[in-house]
């Protein structure tokens, strides 16, 4: 049986972990982090479609509770309104997501200037 590399995997799969640009909301609280995304989340609906990697805090043996869940909750709320249009969990654990934003969505009926 062929044994396969992890880039062929990861292609074969359709995960990814390169992007055009990251989020590094390593360090800091849930609040923050889910600020900073949220904010991310808003500004993309102007511009055109990106990728993004969200970068979050690996779980350590006294960390508590991580960001994963409540983030991912957030990622699954911006899916549903059209704001992502693709969401991946990164493999290395803890590692954060993937993300393809949908950016400006152009209204045939609108007539801008």
């Amino acid at each position: 049986m062929p044994y396969l590399k992890g880039q062929d995997i990861r292609r074969l799969t359709g995960m990814r972990d390169v992007a055009e640009f990251e989020l590094d909301v390593r360090g800091l609280d849930l609040t923050h982090s889910i600020a900073s995304i949220e904010k991310m989340l808003e500004r993309s609906r102007f511009n055109s479609p990106r990728t993004v990697i969200i970068r979050i805090d690996k779980p350590s043996e006294d960390s508590g509770e991580t960001h994963f869940q409540p983030i991912a909750r957030l990622l699954v709320k911006a899916i549903k309104s059209g704001i992502i249009s693709k969401s991946r969990p990164i493999t290395e654990i803890g590692g954060g997501f993937w993300i393809a934003l949908a950016g400006k969505i152009n209204d045939p009926k609108k007539k801008g200037p």
